[in-house]
């Protein structure tokens, strides 16, 4: 099971790296690894990196996930705790925040 690191300082990849896994995930080179996920095709669809939400959340740049939290807020407006959860724990699996 996964389990966000609530403490950590997350960064993001260079924008060339975020391509790259783009690319992967769109020819179908990376896919989630949960059965759910992979049978619903969450990351060509609603976790696809280049969708609005993840793309945004890139885009706010390096902090903890509440910092980025506090951020996506303020830049695009209300998100629920617990979505933007799923959307940060996505990216951290596809390697697009380490």
């Amino acid at each position: 099971m996964f389990k966000q690191d609530f403490q950590k300082t997350f960064t993001m990849v260079t924008p060339n790296e975020r391509f790259i896994i783009i690319e992967k995930i769109n020819n179908g080179e990376l896919v989630s690894e949960t059965i759910s996920g992979s049978s619903q095709q969450w990351w060509l669809k609603k976790h696809n990196p280049d969708c609005e939400i993840p793309r945004n959340i890139y885009l706010l740049g390096d902090g903890t996930i509440e910092e980025l939290y506090k951020k996506y807020i303020i830049k695009y407006g209300l998100i629920e705790w617990d979505e933007f959860i799923d959307y940060t724990r996505e990216l951290q699996k596809q390697k697009i925040i380490k």
